[in-house]
């Protein structure tokens, strides 16, 4: 088997080396280490260079074309049997693809698999580590996915760091700018339709938490606004996705209406009848 670990970039000068050091210390060694960008104005670039001999680089001309298509854009480009995205702010353990090929070896016919994450820091000092990690592997059908990944961790059982999929499911099954600032979330709530999934429960990435992110440079206002709208989305999608029972269907729902409350709070005391008006759109 072979493994593609992909950095989708984009103005991420202040972390990118030291995701790019942590794909390169894997004890089992990737089969390629690749550079998507997505036209960025900063030294990214200039710091990717620095490796070139170790690792390919691509870039989009025509970018940006939002996170969620710099994701895909970065899939296709893989060569591999299994690939692994790793965001360019945060880092993989040095055995994280050692912990995944042996889950493999074990369960040959999983095509997608999860480590739990640690946060770290601007500085990447640690300030979490998941108290559900006591090394076990676990295979989940679909709904026992879904409901772990809903509602063990904080927030999730693993965030987008540390998870490999094999290039098949991407057929099928792709990241969708429709699903928002949970684009993520909505490609693990659908991946089970196609493969059972693997859970090595030992924090082997680690997700930075920093101001400069897609979610870290929102005020509350507008972070409510987005999640909103991506929450009504995956209640709209329920009939498509056959994995969902009913207490993931609840969990969807709950959180659209959380936020929309939310929302409408903020603007009866803020007296801001465009956010009123947004809510009310989005739920009808």
């Amino acid at each position: 088997m072979t493994f593609s670990i992909v950095i989708p970039t984009y103005n991420g000068m202040l972390f990118v080396e030291k995701a790019i050091q942590s794909a390169l210390a894997q004890t089992r060694k990737a089969d390629e280490i690749i550079i998507s960008d997505d036209n960025s104005k900063d030294d990214t670039l200039a710091i990717c260079k620095k490796y070139k001999s170790q690792i390919k680089i691509y870039i989009n001309p025509n970018g940006p074309s939002g996170f969620v298509n710099g994701w895909n854009n970065a899939i296709q480009y893989c060569t591999s049997d299994y690939i692994a995205i790793l965001h360019q702010d945060d880092i993989f353990a040095p055995n994280f693809l050692e912990e995944i090929e042996h889950a493999l070896n074990i369960y040959p016919d999983i095509k997608h698999l999860f480590v739990p994450c640690s946060n770290i820091d601007e500085n990447g000092e640690v300030f979490y580590t998941p108290d559900y990690c006591d090394g076990s592997m676990i295979r989940y059908t679909a709904s026992e996915y879904i409901n772990a990944y809903q509602h063990i961790g904080n927030p999730h059982i693993h965030r987008c760091p540390g998870v490999v999929t094999h290039r098949s499911i991407f057929d099928v099954c792709k990241y969708r700018p429709e699903a928002g600032h949970i684009a993520d979330d909505d490609f693990f709530y659908r991946v089970g339709q196609f493969t059972d999934i693997v859970g090595v429960l030992k924090p082997l990435a680690s997700y930075r938490v920093h101001r400069f992110s897609e979610t870290g440079h929102l005020d509350d206002m507008m972070l409510d606004k987005r999640l909103l709208h991506d929450y009504s989305y995956q209640v709209k999608e329920i009939p498509n996705n056959r994995s969902l029972d009913k207490n993931a269907i609840s969990y969807f729902k709950y959180w659209k209406w959380k936020y929309f409350r939310r929302l409408i709070g903020y603007g009866l005391s803020k007296r801001k009848f465009s956010i009123i008006k947004y809510a009310i759109a989005q739920v009808l």
